[in-house]
């Protein structure tokens, strides 16, 4: 989940944005934690003796208990941090694995609208004719006013052959009540293919999910063997995953170098170099929108600050900071904001995301300005084409 000043929140899926960097935390989570026969440990059990033995109502201990992890969430200044019961845990854990049972939707949060801003290819939601820029309003029947975006992905989700309801607002159609069949299926992390008629590779990445810097590297080089003279990559829509696999896209076209720089609260800035050699050093146009957060936004910085490429489109999100998720006993975890990060130039994509080189809005528009960009490059330069 992502969050910028303005308050819009994105998910794809489930909570996405787990993004590893464990190493980063050397500083023991719960060392200021309230310990047993302390007095703060002693409040929370009196509140707790309190509400069971005089409350009106039965009060289930574990409720309680998921409720005070909850308040102590909601009481520090992190508008990413969550907590994620057991089972919406592991369904962020198989998003980013590429793997999970859904209806295909990526959606954004502004206010207390739900927005829907890319709808995959062959889901239940495409098959349905669900389209961009609908707003969802209602799932099962229920409204989803004050749900945080996790809850209402959460409410999406859920075992293949399983039904579930929704209700969508459409500019000029009114409410639609739409009943869908959730399936599972693979998330289609990268697609690439050649321009018809141009020698231009184009790679799309749709989230940064676990060993999508290979896949990416993979289909540069196939692209490459069928004669692409230059890339387009395509970040759009893209809100971002893991911050390693960021690294590794990166990488995939850097010959070594700074690609970003994290600041935890304890401990000095740490560098992220790019890895191994680049696998290309052929022109390159980056596509980028309001939809592109995070590990896009770490990718499309790096490669403007570094004079690698020409960024494409409109301004991405915004969004400048690490989180990790830390799994609790019981199976349950909490999802905490724990560094910052910086481009190579040393600027906070948290401020005003990433600015385009070139400014165009529309998604057939982007697509071919970023296509007479790569040619315009290619004829100002044929000695760059190997």
């Amino acid at each position: 989940m992502f969050t910028n000043k303005s308050g819009k929140v994105f998910a794809f899926f489930s909570a996405v944005g787990l993004l590893a960097a464990a190493f980063l935390f050397g500083f023991a989570a719960g060392r200021s934690a309230p310990m047993p026969g302390s007095r703060d440990y002693a409040l929370i059990q009196e509140a707790e003796d309190a509400i069971r033995t005089y409350g009106l109502h039965e009060a289930d201990r574990k409720a309680l208990v998921q409720g005070a992890v909850r308040g102590m969430l909601q009481s520090i200044d992190d508008p990413y941090a969550a907590y994620l019961d057991p089972v919406a845990f592991q369904q962020a854990d198989d998003v980013l694995s590429g793997h999970f049972s859904g209806i295909g939707l990526l959606l954004k949060q502004d206010g207390k609208l739900v927005n829907v801003i890319s709808v995959l290819e062959n889901t239940p939601a495409h098959r349905a004719g669900i389209l961009q820029a609908d707003v969802l309003t209602h799932i099962n029947s229920r409204p989803l006013d004050n749900l945080s975006l996790d809850q209402v992905v959460s409410r999406l989700r859920g075992p293949g052959g399983s039904q579930v309801k929704i209700r969508l607002e459409r500019e000029g159609q009114g409410p639609l009540e739409i009943g869908l069949v959730r399936e599972p299926f693979d998330l289609p992390s990268v697609t690439s293919k050649m321009v018809p008629k141009q020698k231009m590779g184009m790679v799309e990445l749709i989230s940064f999910t676990r060993g999508v810097g290979g896949t990416v590297r993979e289909a540069v080089r196939t692209l490459t063997a069928e004669g692409a003279q230059g890339f387009i990559l395509d970040l759009r829509g893209n809100p971002g995953g893991d911050f390693y696999e960021a690294v590794e896209v990166a990488s995939v076209f850097l010959d070594g170098g700074l690609v970003v720089t994290s600041q935890a609260r304890f401990g000095p800035k740490i560098p992220y170099e790019a890895r191994g050699k680049p696998e290309s050093n052929l022109p390159l146009v980056v596509l980028v929108d309001e939809g592109s957060a995070s590990a896009s936004e770490i990718v499309a910085g790096a490669i403007q600050d570094r004079g690698r490429g020409v960024i494409v489109g409109t301004e991405t999100y915004g969004k400048g900071v690490i989180q990790q998720t830390y799994r609790l006993s019981d199976g349950s975890a909490v999802k905490l904001t724990i560094a910052s990060y910086f481009t190579p130039s040393g600027r906070s994509i948290g401020e005003n995301g990433v600015i385009p080189d070139v400014n165009v809005a529309g998604r057939q528009s982007q697509i071919a300005r970023a296509q007479e960009v790569l040619k315009g490059i290619l004829v100002q330069a044929p000695s760059a084409v190997g």
